[in-house]
């Protein structure tokens, strides 16, 4: 909540993920939270922004959203030049938008979209067969690491876009859940296991020995909030980082 005198804004950040140890402060590791939070101070900003969802090691994000309390009046395309001034090359602050006084970059979103480029795909039709299967609500207890919570997610679409890149959007993913998933569907698609049994882990929880794709291809591409809460435009999400 914004306090007299302050304002709740969202930055739309983008980062690389691959000289990342993640986005979550580790100790002497670089990571994307201990770059904002050296930068951050050196702008003015005094609190440690809020986060819309930790990425792991070598993930990327080209929507990363934080929200983070700012003194009222703030030129906000000014802010973020001194921000981009005070990163390193690998992350920055896209755009800043005003944002509702109850807006939480993690709680208020609806829904998040992530992609991961294969390298190689095997037999499309089998994998699209597969990747039919995944949308629905269920807890993917199976394609998500033990320390995540047990709870139903809801995956709305997998896609597969240009012949090499699975496009995922869903209301949340547990840790790895996305990497998990493509390992099975990569599975199924080289043949490796049968259908039934990738079917099998989605509906009855039935475990086997579901790989974790390499973190390197994967990029959180976007982050949704319900129209009366999304502090981006239209226009402002039709647009992207350089570079993307």
């Amino acid at each position: 909540m914004s306090r007299p005198g302050f304002d709740i804004i969202a930055f739309w950040c983008w980062y690389r993920g691959a000289d990342f140890a993640g986005f979550q402060q580790q100790g002497t590791l670089r990571t994307v939270q201990g770059e904002l939070l050296r930068a951050f101070p050196e702008v003015g900003l005094e609190r440690n922004p809020v986060v819309a969802g930790r990425t792991d090691r070598g993930v990327s994000a080209r929507m990363q959203v934080l929200s983070a309390r700012v003194r009222a009046g703030t030129p906000l395309d000014a802010l973020v030049a001194q921000l981009n001034a005070a990163l390193p090359g690998d992350l920055g602050v896209h755009l800043a938008r005003p944002a509702r006084p109850k807006f939480h970059a993690a709680w208020s979103a609806s829904g998040k979209e992530y992609r991961y480029r294969l390298s190689e795909v095997g037999d499309v039709g089998r994998l699209l067969e597969a990747a039919a299967l995944v949308p629905g609500t269920r807890d993917f207890r199976v394609f998500h690491f033990k320390t995540s919570q047990v709870r139903p997610r809801t995956v709305f679409a997998v896609e597969l876009l240009g012949g090499d890149t699975l496009r995922f959007t869903g209301s949340g993913f547990g840790r790895f859940m996305v990497r998990m998933l493509v390992g099975g569907l990569l599975q199924v698609s080289r043949g490796e296991i049968p259908l039934d049994v990738f079917r099998a882990g989605l509906d009855a929880q039935q475990n086997f020995h579901c790989p974790t794709a390499p973190p390197g291809p994967l990029t959180l591409w976007s982050v949704a909030y319900p129209a009366e809460l999304d502090p981006f435009s239209a226009g402002d999400r039709a647009t992207s980082p350089p570079g993307w």
